[in-house]
């Protein structure tokens, strides 16, 4: 869609929701939700403390662990534990996030980039961005983790997108055979024809484009409709596109750096919303001092559950 066709906020039969907050303060530039429906708990990074954070289904009984190092994205593992992008590279924890292991080749403290958002796709493989502090330079990619099979028991991260700038939000059709992505500074979200047999990527084409009064596209998620909710950093909205690329609904938020999004809750019906206040300075703090909570709202529309790491 060409981002003057797309008339975000004039489509019609757009719904609006308004996101209330959930959990106050809950870090500077928090990302990667995800609803753990094993524990019940809300689960988020706090990227550059390094941390997994946690609550119950009322916001309360949070908790905190440090990886040791910036934490751009997690998933679950099937078996328990979780798969960690970390500044350093890949690695994997058992419940204490402290205690991790190296998956594949390790970059040095301090490094030119870190990890970003990440997601697992229907088969049990885990994708991760990364994005260079000097984002101007294109320095990042989108690496893959495949799991274990007899034949290669010790799978390493292999690239999938080279030369990104801030790779960002993925995730797949309910069939698996398309997968979304978002390298926030092209300012759209493509979409790729997916092999789950392999892991492959083809036919990279645009899906929807925005004007820069939108924002930058962050993170997303897929609802149990196919439908796509995108995150807009600097847009104060999550935004609901049907499978066509149609806007079908926004979500208004009080903060403008809205980061990512997740579907979670008892029946998968509550829509989360991680927030940011990095690089706010005092006086848009002053203005928006609910930077860096976590919001929700409910939809209607309810999402899948957490797609884990099978390795």
């Amino acid at each position: 869609m060409d981002p003057d066709d797309s008339n975000l906020e004039g489509a019609p039969e757009v719904v609006h929701w308004k996101a209330e907050l959930f959990v106050a303060a809950a870090g500077e530039l928090t990302e990667c939700p995800r609803w753990d429906e094993r524990s019940a708990r809300l689960l988020w990074v706090d990227i550059y403390e390094g941390t997994l954070n946690s609550c119950d289904a009322a916001g309360g009984d949070r908790t905190s662990m440090s990886a040791g190092q910036p934490l751009g994205s997690f998933a679950p593992r099937t078996e328990g534990g979780y798969v960690l992008a970390l500044e350093t590279g890949l690695a994997l924890s058992g419940h204490d996030i402290s205690a991790w292991s190296p998956v594949g080749p390790q970059r040095g403290l301090p490094s030119v980039v870190r990890s970003n958002e990440g997601s697992c796709d229907p088969y049990g493989r885990f994708f991760a961005g990364t994005m260079a502090h000097d984002e101007a330079s294109h320095g990042g990619e989108l690496l893959r983790l495949d799991a274990p099979t007899a034949e290669r028991p010790a799978p390493v991260p292999e690239q999938v997108i080279p030369r990104t700038t801030v790779s960002n939000g993925i995730g797949w059709s309910a069939d698996g055979s398309r997968a979304y992505y978002i390298d926030s500074a092209e300012r759209r979200v493509d979409v790729f024809d997916y092999d789950g047999s392999t892991g492959a990527m083809t036919d990279r084409r645009p899906f929807v484009s925005f004007q820069p009064s939108d924002g930058y596209p962050d993170g997303l998620t897929v609802d149990a409709d196919d439908h796509l909710w995108v995150a807009f950093w600097g847009g104060a909205a999550v935004r609901r596109f049907t499978p066509d690329g149609r806007l079908a609904g926004i979500v208004d938020v009080p903060v403008p750096r809205v980061s990512s999004c997740t579907f979670g809750g008892d029946d998968l019906g509550e829509l989360f919303i991680t927030t940011a206040r990095y690089q706010l300075t005092a006086e848009e703090f002053a203005e928006y001092p609910l930077s860096g909570s976590i919001f929700r709202c409910r939809p209607g529309p309810v999402g899948r559950p957490v797609r884990r790491y099978a390795g």
